[in-house]
């Protein structure tokens, strides 16, 4: 399965998109802004959850403490 996400500036184009991929047969959805929010900070966990650990002081000296 793939998702492609497109970003329309008027309801009347995503209303038409989601119809048209209706019509072909695929599944389709509007997200709404926070759940595009939500999908970005998930991205940057899975992100983050890829880099090697440091410590607590290496984290307090970076914020300056």
């Amino acid at each position: 399965m793939e998702t492609v996400l497109i970003n329309a500036k008027k309801k009347s184009d995503v209303t038409f998109l989601i119809s048209l991929a209706k019509k072909l047969g695929m599944s389709a959805k509007a997200l709404s802004h926070a759940e595009i929010e939500d999908w970005k900070l998930a991205q940057k966990i899975e992100a983050g959850m890829k880099t090697p650990s440091v410590s607590r002081n290496v984290v307090m000296k970076a914020l300056g403490k």
